[in-house]
């Protein structure tokens, strides 16, 4: 008896099939989709126009429905809404070849098409003039002046042609403010600032530890903070009052004060004494075999000048590998250097302006920065809106926040003005001007 196959070669034969059967499927429907896809709509496609018979049968119903009453229209046949037989059989086809919205799509557009065609007839004495003739003050009547203006294109000989026009007298007054004309390269330079420009934030949201009902740490927080820029402004009055030196003389200072007479004395009769001893040598005539000596000398010299040249040119050639080197340090430790730069830019940039102001003020300026207005633990037992003194002025928080922004200029404290090579009193400004607008 001949031996039945195993389960796993039945199994793998089964597989083997299933695979072919599917090859050979996946291959008919890719050779099916060439073979569509390769030719136009027109031919894989065909429009039927021929309506239903049953459809055509309907319609043409309702069309004899509609001719029987469009007979009758249902109009009293009176003088002035009589219909002709000429212009009875013109609707009964545009009733019969378009449907009902259709034809009152039609009429509408006539009945406006007619309207447009009529015009209002004008009767003399009805017309009302957009302007008084009389009146002098009119910009219509106002008296102008004709003037030569350049224009932007360049002409054949070099120079700009001109124009002639016609301008109000008003626009020419020196007197009242005309309005400005910008170039090209200051409207350019604009729209670059408006575009690389900093964002900004108009007003700085108060911290919630100054809010009259705080969290308490919040809270401690705000006074903290405000006690470090009250420390750091009697820190800078103390230096400022402070006098050099501790307002004690050094022991060697004071030793110098002292003996400085008793040495100017000395160095005067010193000064006598080599005056006295000074005696005026005349130069010796040297012979031929000492000049002949000298010039010898001044030849070895030269030629170990020479060979001491050559010898550093040689080492140089052979540093040059650890000159290009410390070269390429250079310039990495460059590069390292203005990317680390470009990135704190980037960061500040990205910092809007008008944050912590009187922060960065009291940075800037300890002494006449204003101080965080917060309100103590005691000002707040009550935890009423009532009970709580108002602290600060709107006019310094707005202006400083203007400054900030770069929307305004601070005064100089130290200006000096010199005028022909003397030193002048700066007369500009006062009090209350401590604040210039940009």
């Amino acid at each position: 008896m001949a031996k039945k196959k195993g389960g796993s070669a039945q199994r793998a034969k089964k597989r083997a099939d299933a695979a072919a059967e599917e090859l050979v499927e996946q291959t008919i429907q890719i050779q099916e989709e060439i073979k569509f896809e390769g030719k136009a709509d027109e031919e894989l496609f065909i429009i039927d126009n021929k309506p239903d018979a049953a459809a055509a049968a309907l319609l043409a119903k309702k069309r004899k429905s509609s001719d029987s009453v469009s007979t009758t229209l249902n109009v009293k046949q009176g003088k002035r809404n009589r219909i002709s037989a000429k212009d009875e059989r013109q609707i009964k086809k545009m009733m019969s070849t378009h449907s009902n919205d259709k034809v009152m799509s039609i009429s509408v557009a006539n009945e406006e098409r007619t309207k447009q065609a009529k015009r209002a007839r004008r009767t003399a004495g009805t017309a009302k003039a957009s302007f008084d003739l009389w009146d002098d003050t009119a910009p219509q009547n106002e008296e102008k002046q004709t003037i030569v203006v350049t224009s932007g294109v360049q002409s054949r000989a070099g120079t700009a042609p001109v124009e002639f026009q016609a301008i109000s007298r008003t626009l020419l007054r020196k007197d009242m403010q005309q309005p400005a004309k910008f170039s090209n390269k200051s409207l350019k330079a604009r729209s670059q600032l408006k575009k690389f420009a900093q964002s900004s934030i108009k007003v700085e949201p108060a911290q919630p530890g100054q809010s009259y009902r705080p969290d308490a740490e919040q809270h401690q927080d705000a006074i903290g903070e405000a006690l470090s820029i009250e420390l750091r402004r009697q820190e800078a009055l103390e230096y400022k009052n402070a006098p050099i030196g501790g307002g004690k003389l050094l022991a060697e200072t004071l030793a110098l004060i002292i003996h400085t007479s008793d040495e100017e004395s000395s160095d005067e009769d010193d000064d006598d004494v080599e005056m006295t001893n000074i005696r005026h040598k005349r130069k010796e005539k040297f012979t031929r075999a000492q000049r002949n000596k000298q010039k010898r000398h001044k030849a070895r010299q030269f030629e170990l000048e020479e060979r001491r040249r050559k010898k550093k040119l040689s080492h140089q050639f052979d540093e040059s590998k650890k000159a290009s080197k410390e070269v390429r340090k250079i310039e990495a430790a460059k590069v390292a250097r203005r990317e680390e730069i470009n990135s704190l830019k980037a960061e500040k940039m990205a910092k809007p302006l008008g944050m912590n102001v009187i922060g960065k003020l009291s940075e800037l300026d300890p002494i006449n920065a204003p101080s965080l207005q917060v309100a103590l633990t005691e000002e707040l037992k009550d935890g009423s809106l009532r009970t709580v003194r108002p602290k600060g002025s709107l006019l310094t928080d707005r202006m400083e926040s203007m400054i900030s922004r770069k929307m305004a200029n601070r005064k100089a404290a130290h200006k000096k003005k010199v005028v022909h090579g003397k030193k002048r009193k700066n007369m500009k400004g006062g009090k209350g001007r401590e604040y210039l607008l940009a």
